[in-house]
């Protein structure tokens, strides 16, 4: 061939010869703006590459930090689940089986996540290879153009530059082979990493669904302890309303032995006086008079005894102030009705003082009967003082109840707020980390495929050029940069399931009728054989001081209801009243409720700052439990918003 093209050479004219040399040099001069285009992307992809390591030691270290923080949060969770583990039931265990295959799965994942860092490393050491290889191309490159140039010096021997230009041509031609073959190559390996990407976005899927699944329990474990906090304190008020309701009970008992004692005693003064003569029938008339009398005070003491029930037992759904009110308003009644008394054994006391002259036996019965009023007074007056101070106490007692509730649960809604605001700007702050990370890596595959690409058709084309000119060997050692690999890992959290409450059943006392209690047997007997005895035997005196008494009577049971209806409304009034009052002194004070306002509106400087405002509202306005309960909705849906709103960043 050589030969051939020599003759040919030399068949040519010197025209011919010059227009050959001037197409071969354009030739040359194409080649070496190729060679200059390719030296500025391999500058480029230099910088590129520092760049690139830069940032992947960054992103080491701000992976080992945070794998720390990863550990540290770990063991807090540890920590925390320890007293949970104690309380654990059977649903309990199913789902912490659920756990556990999440937790299989996701180390099935990491797993894979790791064999394709290790293919990562492999195709990072290749480039290095790479790099290395384009260091001794660029060696030989500019020997060549050392070799060009004394070409270029003996330009007037043709035979020379003929046979260059020949060899140059079959180089050309091996050149195009080889991109061929190495075009081949790069469609084999865009189709290994199409696949490999599919398989990093299925992983990324079902690590998002783990995630999200991890999210749910967390939630579900932080309502169940809050849940079981509550059955707490629950159980607790419980446990103190039955020992005060025992107690009431024991003093229910006390009274009413009390009450049956006197009863007995009414009862044997009764079975004395039955066995007078017929004169005594006028007394026995005013004794039955001034009996009922008696029956009426007891009515009206067990009527006294059921309102001071019923008033305790409103004191435990009302505020103190509403109790104080009604219990003046009691003492007024009682007081009036001490009046009623006083009033009443006045007038027996004068018919006493008029039939003191009919017989020493009345004299010995009127004693007697003053002596017993006087003890049901004292008896009266001592219960009295006793369910004063009792009420007192039970009032200060509940007061410090309810004070010491409702900074329990302040407190704890304030530390589950924040517990739960920092758990979701940690998971926030990863998720975004992760994205950044993903975005980086794909960047980098990117690059290293485009500068696999340049550094393979280099080396083809210089080491085709070093097989014709000079055999150079250049060694050097491969500096190995490993990189390191590491993982971010989800505590893994103990969930709870869900406990059952138990509802305490209510026990149904059966108590004895007020009429059983106060009366206690049937006096018919004793009223039969008065009223049965001879009419002749009546005077008519006595018939006109009964008539009296009636008169009397009814007149007083009139009097009676009319004041029952009229302390009812009075009680209604003066509640009124006091509401407005309270309302006027909590609205006087309007510059505190007006910052109280403003800073509820404003946009909160502090977490949750607007649910620690709700109950000043609610005591300043008088709020009911259906408006504080609209607040606390308003304020957590502001918060769910922003949660939404910082997920969505």
């Amino acid at each position: 061939m050589v030969t051939l093209q020599k003759c040919e050479i030399d068949a040519l004219s010197r025209d011919d010869l010059v227009c050959f040399v001037k197409k071969q040099i354009e030739k040359l001069k194409s080649v070496k703006t190729e060679n200059e285009k390719l030296r500025t992307e391999l500058a480029e992809i230099g910088k590129n590459l520092s760049v690139c390591e830069q940032k992947c030691s960054d992103v080491q270290k701000e992976n080992f930090e945070k794998n720390e923080e990863v550990k540290l949060l770990n063991e807090s969770a540890n920590q925390a689940s320890i007293p949970s583990e104690c309380v654990l039931s059977d649903s309990e265990n199913e789902t912490i089986m659920n756990i556990a295959q999440l937790q299989n799965e996701l180390t099935s994942v990491k797993n894979m996540l790791q064999e394709q860092s290790k293919k990562y490393e492999k195709q990072v050491n290749e480039n290095e290879r790479l790099i290395y290889t384009l260091a001794e191309l660029r060696s030989l490159f500019d020997d060549q153009q050392a070799q060009l140039e004394s070409y270029k010096e003996k330009r007037s021997v043709e035979n020379v530059i003929s046979l260059e230009m020949a060899d140059f041509e079959k180089t050309i031609e091996r050149l195009q082979k080889e991109l061929k073959a190495v075009k081949n190559e790069k469609q084999e390996l865009d189709t290994k990493l199409s696949s490999v990407t599919k398989e990093m976005e299925i992983l990324y899927e079902e690590k998002a669904s783990l995630s999200s699944n991890i999210m749910k329990f967390e939630d579900a474990l932080e309502k169940e302890t809050e849940i079981d906090l509550r059955d707490k304190e629950q159980k607790r008020l419980e446990g103190q309303l039955k020992d005060q309701v025992s107690a009431r009970s024991e003093e229910r008992d006390q009274l009413m032995i009390v009450i049956s004692n006197n009863e007995k005693n009414i009862k044997d003064l009764q079975t004395s006086n039955s066995s007078l003569n017929r004169q005594l029938i006028s007394l026995r008339s005013q004794h039955e008079s001034l009996q009922k009398q008696l029956d009426d005070l007891s009515q009206e003491y067990s009527t006294f005894k059921v309102r001071a029930h019923y008033v305790l037992e409103q004191r435990k759904s009302e505020a103190d102030q509403r109790g104080e009110g009604e219990m003046e308003i009691l003492e007024g009644t009682i007081r009036e009705q001490k009046k009623t008394i006083e009033n009443l054994v006045n007038s027996t006391l004068n018919l006493q003082g008029e039939l003191d002259s009919s017989s020493q036996h009345v004299i010995t019965l009127a004693t007697e009967v003053t002596n017993l009023q006087r003890q049901l007074d004292t008896v009266i007056e001592s219960h009295r003082k006793e369910l004063a101070e009792q009420s007192r106490e039970f009032e200060s007692r509940s007061a410090s109840a309810t004070k010491l509730n409702s900074e329990l649960i302040m407190q704890l809604e304030a530390n589950s707020a924040a517990h739960v605001q920092e758990k979701k700007n940690l998971l926030i702050t990863a998720r975004q980390e992760r994205e950044s990370l993903q975005e980086e890596l794909e960047r980098l595959h990117h690059a290293l495929d485009e500068e696999v690409k340049r550094r393979t058709d280099m080396e083809k084309i210089q080491a085709t050029m070093t097989a014709q000119n000079v055999a150079i060997q250049i060694q050097k050692p491969v500096t190995e940069t490993p990189l390191l690999s590491s993982y971010l890992k989800r505590p893994s959290t103990l969930v709870t399931s869900a406990k059952e409450i138990r509802n305490d059943s209510n026990e149904i006392y059966k108590e004895k009728s007020l009429e059983e209690v106060i009366y206690g047997e049937s006096e018919e007997d004793a009223v039969i054989d008065i009223w049965n005895q001879s009419e002749s035997s009546m005077t008519l005196e006595e018939t006109v001081q009964l008539e009296h008494t009636r008169e009397l009577l009814n007149e007083s049971e009139s009097n009676n209801a009319r004041l029952l209806e009229q302390t009812k409304v009075l009680k209604e009034e003066i509640r009124k009243m006091e509401r407005n009052k309270e309302r006027e002194n909590h609205l006087s004070n309007t510059e505190y409720l007006k910052d109280i306002i403003l800073k509820f509106i404003a946009p909160e400087k502090v977490t949750y700052e607007r649910g620690q405002l709700i109950p000043v509202l609610a005591t300043m306005l008088k709020l009911s439990s259906d408006e504080v309960n609209l607040l606390t909705r308003f304020v957590e849906g502001i918060l769910f918003a922003k949660l939404k709103l910082l997920v969505q960043i």
